[in-house]
């Protein structure tokens, strides 16, 4: 057991080195990709040949379908016909975010919309590029996003803003903090587990960010 504990620890150090580093070609790895296209498949074809881990959807409806990603890549047109909104696709990555605020998620099209920089100012999504963008600053952008979900420090500062605005006190969050920090070091999601149990008041939004911190500590270190 002690062994195990020590190989564990090992591979926790080694992976958050990875992490502080920015070292993405063992880190895209581990980053699941969605893309969504109701009219080609082209930008997932290509991200594919690059080996990043990636996944195609003709069309997406709720929000909750991205929950399996780490990160989302959606066209604004075409996609999300049930919001009956010429911007379905924005709207439907907006709900992603809002839902999943520690998931990155980029939109793109063939015309750059204002309503669009407004909404990335009010950082409503990550990211944007245009539909002509050449691929390898597509994956550049892929990778700024990659980068952006794998800062633990900077991931933190979005949690516990949530846990703020779900009025946590600040002796709890202190908790929950010193516990997901522990899991980025040791591989240790147990005491997070445990943190939750002990300190959620709340109801449900808390659990949701925690959850996907936990998640988030199983793909990049477990």
């Amino acid at each position: 057991m002690c062994m195990f504990r020590k190989k564990s620890k090992k591979k926790c150090a080694y992976t958050l080195e990875l992490l502080e580093k920015g070292n993405l070609s063992n880190i895209k790895k581990r980053i699941k990709i969605l893309v969504v296209d109701d009219e080609s498949d082209d930008i997932y074809n290509i991200l594919k040949e690059r080996q990043y881990d990636v996944y195609y959807k003709s069309d997406m409806n709720y929000a909750v379908e991205a929950e399996p990603f780490e990160i989302v890549v959606m066209d604004i047109k075409g996609v999300a016909k049930r919001l009956q909104s010429n911007m379905e696709g924005f709207s439907l990555a907006c709900e992603v975010k809002h839902k999943y605020p520690l998931k990155r998620v980029c939109c793109y099209s063939g015309s750059i919309h204002a309503e669009i920089s407004e909404q990335l100012a009010d950082r409503k999504i990550d990211a944007f590029f245009p539909k002509d963008m050449e691929m390898d600053k597509v994956c550049e952008k892929i990778d700024s996003l990659i980068l952006g979900y794998v800062d633990y420090k900077q991931q933190w500062e979005i949690i516990r803003k949530q846990l703020i605005d779900c009025s946590t006190s600040e002796e709890d969050i202190k908790v929950i903090q010193e516990a997901y920090e522990d899991g980025f070091k040791n591989g240790n999601i147990s005491r997070l587990n445990n943190a939750i149990i002990e300190t959620l008041k709340n109801g449900t939004a808390i659990l949701d960010i925690c959850s996907a911190a936990i998640n988030m500590i199983k793909v990049l270190v477990i």
